[in-house]
């Protein structure tokens, strides 16, 4: 995802500093990782397995005789649904967001996801589910929090008369991309992720909707916790005991099994084993997720480069910083990209007049080519000595513009990815992290689709005069390099507003303001006599 950015911001900045200061004129010369800690899991009258000691009762995977049926559990924050099936959470709805979480299955023992569990609402925000077999009761007990987190207890009680051992698998969920393939555009697809967190690493796997065999993975290591997330949301189980490692297993196309094993115990009659659990579901924003735990913030990253990453998570702290002075996201926008551009316009400034003084050098380079055209060696010592005489540097017209690469890249992933701007409006744009969407057309335009968004076509518009003002100032030697820039400035444009044509209006409005005084600032350099002196 990084290159399709990075390719959107390289070309955009070459319509700003120009296309032939970047590349050269055909005539001249030549991510410390902070671990969670454990709590040990509470078990009374159990002892350690011993290393051959039988597994998790194994129960056959038969078709339940009962029907399975739902109950819900909500507070202001959630609303979550419980299936007497496994005893589990089979939906998370954030109410705010209007969000369904497509994860499913959450914390399911595998010794009893086919059998009934009774629900019993304990009180607002709160359930109980119980299960009685002939070995084995078992109490589940979901409580939803005001901070998107639910806190869960699992109480497993041996109700034989022999000892027995409990080891075996836990489902911490399942991914269900169809949940979200429903309501999310193409481009979305590569930020479906899951994650897990060992006391080693952390283990990333985008471009995670479609499921094969090939997808199946498992590695011992201790969890510390599991995650799933997509563009704006994420929802991570940790669990509270040791584990010992974890597992990665295909269902369907669409679903993929995340879960952990639990180290095994040998459970006395009449004894019980408690397991714990704290799950986040909710939006990906740093200031809830440190609330909730500090290490979930691991699990929100713009970028897989560390240093990419460290750009982008300062940008989002200046949003945020900047929205409790100014409640209107639209207007943040707007003033982060006068800041941004303040703060580069030494930069961009240098670059123009760079430009500009290597297009009014152009006559004398073609001067130089023509008188030594046959002796290679003088005409670079020639061209070496006109930029000393007249102070050019010939990649001073680069080197800033990619200075400021990875401030716009970190600026683009923060605009387009993060929850901050998602249902909200300024001026005609209905939400800021859609396409504007202005005036919906009675046909369908191919790759672009049956809307005409304004932001985009403004872009192209600005770019468009601001390539116009380049050529009145460029300097060419031949009517092949003519021909050449009449046709870049027309084709690149174009080809930048298609790719921008479908991006999220927040992201569209601040390369708008972006281009407008970009170009603000070339027409003063192409005014100016003192720029090339």
């Amino acid at each position: 995802m990084e290159k399709r950015l990075f390719l959107a911001i390289f070309l955009s900045l070459i319509v700003v500093f120009g296309f032939q200061t970047l590349f050269g004129s055909k005539n001249t010369a030549s991510k410390s990782t902070q671990v969670v800690e454990m709590n040990a899991v509470r078990v009374e009258g159990s002892v350690p397995v011993i290393p051959d000691a039988p597994a998790f009762p194994v129960v056959e995977k038969s078709k339940p005789t009962f029907i399975e049926k739902t109950n819900s559990l909500e507070n202001a924050l959630f609303l979550v649904t419980l299936t007497n099936k496994g005893g589990n959470i089979d939906s998370i709805h954030l109410k705010k967001y209007n969000y369904l979480s497509p994860v499913k299955g959450v914390l399911n023992f595998d010794a009893f996801d086919n059998v009934e569990f009774q629900i019993e609402n304990m009180s607002d925000g709160a359930a109980r589910l119980f299960y009685k077999g002939k070995d084995w009761q078992v109490i589940k007990t979901f409580v939803l929090n005001k901070d998107y987190t639910v806190t869960a207890e699992i109480i497993i009680k041996n109700i034989s008369s022999v000892a027995k051992s409990l080891s075996g698998n836990s489902t911490d969920f399942v991914v269900d991309t169809s949940r979200l393939d429903t309501h999310n555009v193409q481009s979305d697809y590569s930020l479906y992720e899951y994650t897990v967190k060992t006391d080693k690493k952390i283990i990333r796997k985008d471009n995670a909707r479609n499921f094969t065999d090939k997808w199946n993975k498992e590695d011992f290591a201790k969890v510390e916790w599991t995650a799933f997330r997509d563009k704006y949301f994420v929802t991570l189980v940790q669990p509270q005991q040791a584990t010992s490692n974890y597992t990665i297993k295909t269902a369907s196309d669409k679903e993929l099994f995340i879960g952990s094993k639990l180290s095994g115990v040998i459970i006395e009659p009449g004894m019980e084993s408690v397991y714990k659990y704290k799950i986040y579901a909710g939006p990906q924003r740093l200031d809830l997720l440190e609330k909730a735990d500090k290490a979930f913030t691991k699990v929100m990253v713009f970028s897989n480069w560390g240093w990419l990453d460290a750009i982008s998570k300062g940008m989002y702290w200046l949003f945020g910083t900047i929205h409790k002075f100014i409640p209107v996201w639209g207007l943040c926008i707007i003033i982060i990209s006068l800041l941004v551009y303040g703060l580069t316009y030494p930069l961009t400034l240098k670059s123009l007049v760079s430009m500009k003084k290597m297009q009014v050098l152009q006559p004398k380079m073609k001067e130089l080519q023509e008188k030594f055209k046959g002796n290679p060696e003088r005409l670079n010592k020639e061209v070496v000595e006109l930029y000393r005489v007249h102070q050019v540097n010939p990649l001073s017209g680069c080197l800033p513009m990619l200075l400021q690469m990875p401030i716009f890249v970190g600026l683009y992933q923060v605009l387009w990815r993060s929850v901050y701007f998602r249902g909200e409006s300024f001026l005609w744009m209905k939400d800021l992290s859609l396409p504007d969407h202005t005036v919906k057309l009675p046909f369908t335009i191919p790759f672009l689709g049956e809307y005409l968004n304004i932001l985009p076509i403004m872009m192209v518009a600005i770019m468009s005069i601001q390539q116009n003002l380049n050529m009145k100032t460029m300097v060419t030697t031949t009517p092949e390099q003519a021909s050449q820039q009449k046709i870049m400035a027309i084709l690149l444009p174009i080809f930048i507003g298609f790719i921008f044509y479908n991006m999220a209006s927040g992201l569209n409005l601040y390369f708008v303001l972006f281009y407008i005084l970009s170009t603000i600032t070339q027409w003063k350099i192409s005014q100016s006599t003192q720029a090339v002196n």
